[in-house]
């Protein structure tokens, strides 16, 4: 269970509130209604005239901005659509990237950059790819520290598309550590959280032109453990077990499916509660796709339309059955959650 983190802005004033946003919150809800929780509505809680103005992905973790009221959050938007907002993030990535980069021309400050257009992958959304039909996107990074397995790296993101700075990244080959969409599996193993930060923010106040700058810096290295992290026990399957039947769950399984597996829509006669212990898998129901990795949970009502996409490590999930029969728990070779 995460810990609500404290919600105290870093800065306030009568038109904008600068907070820290921690790895693992939403910036916004999500769909689905284990996608609420999130630091927007955490804040509209406090100040209920807070409005979002820009995102970071659920699991970086770092500085981020919200408008107190329309005219506010009108102002700052104009602010980030001029480039007028300055972004910088800390990172670690997989591999040496000084030597795989070194033809790369940097400037006086070290900075180098990387272009390449990006798509959403629509069948493996929230994925995204570099394709020629992408929107054009542009990222500077430097390193500042490196070792056998991984750099530390500042980068500043030109452009601001989803996901940029992970997909440029992986790109060119240095995934970030802990990334789990982007990194493979030996290179998510290395951190228990995505190591990116937005570390920085400076821009002109939008009322007053005032020069602001802020900072949240991060304690990472390039050399392992790569950051103080708190520990979290993780979820035992006698807990999600005991937690399921005191729901009214019938019955708690085991369940894996080979990698890349795809599983067309289908319903099931019972509901379901799944918590992802490994891998990754994708869930389609109606015109909503979502995504899950370990951690994850989520339920689905008895004869709900759904299919299945398992990524390319296959999956590993727990799933509690409700309201099944006896005649159901025979049929052990349905497709899908039965089986």
């Amino acid at each position: 269970m995460r810990i609500k983190p404290n919600m105290t802005p870093l800065h306030q004033d009568e038109h904008l509130l600068v907070l820290e946003k921690p790895s693992g919150l939403l910036s916004v809800p999500g769909r689905g209604p284990d996608k609420q929780d999130c630091l927007s509505k955490r804040v509209h809680a406090i100040y209920p005239e807070a409005l979002v103005v820009h995102r970071l992905d659920q699991d970086t973790s770092g500085l981020l901005l919200m408008a107190r009221g329309p005219e506010a959050q009108r102002r700052m938007s104009r602010l980030f659509e001029t480039r007028q907002v300055h972004k910088r993030y800390v990172a670690v990535v997989a591999g040496q990237l000084l030597k795989s980069q070194a033809q790369e021309p940097a400037d006086p400050d070290g900075w180098r950059s990387i272009e390449g257009p990006i798509l959403l992958d629509w069948e493996r959304r929230p994925v995204h790819i570099i394709h020629p039909d992408g929107k054009p996107s542009q990222s500077r990074w430097r390193a500042l520290q490196s070792s056998d397995t991984a750099t530390l790296v500042e980068l500043e993101p030109v452009t601001g598309r989803t996901h940029q700075l992970r997909v440029h990244l992986h790109s060119i080959g240095h995934p970030m550590l802990g990334d789990a969409l982007y990194a493979p599996a030996p290179v998510r193993a290395m951190s228990p959280r995505l190591m990116l930060h937005a570390q920085s923010l400076s821009f002109p106040h939008p009322f007053t032109d005032l020069p602001m700058a802020f900072s949240a810096p991060a304690v990472w290295s390039a050399h392992a453990p790569y950051g103080p992290f708190q520990e979290i026990t993780p979820m035992s399957f006698e807990t999600f077990k005991q937690q399921a039947l005191a729901e009214g769950f019938d019955e708690v399984l085991e369940r894996s499916w080979e990698a890349n597996l795809v599983l067309d829509t289908h319903t099931h006669p019972f509901s379901i509660k799944v918590r992802v212990t490994a891998g990754q898998m994708w869930l389609s129901t109606g015109s909503q796709k979502r995504y899950f990795t370990p951690g994850d949970e989520f339920t689905l009502e008895r004869e709900v339309p759904h299919a299945e996409h398992y990524g390319p490590e296959g999956a590993s999930y727990w799933v509690a059955r409700k309201n099944q029969s006896a005649a159901l728990i025979r049929l052990s070779r349905a497709p899908g959650f039965c089986g």
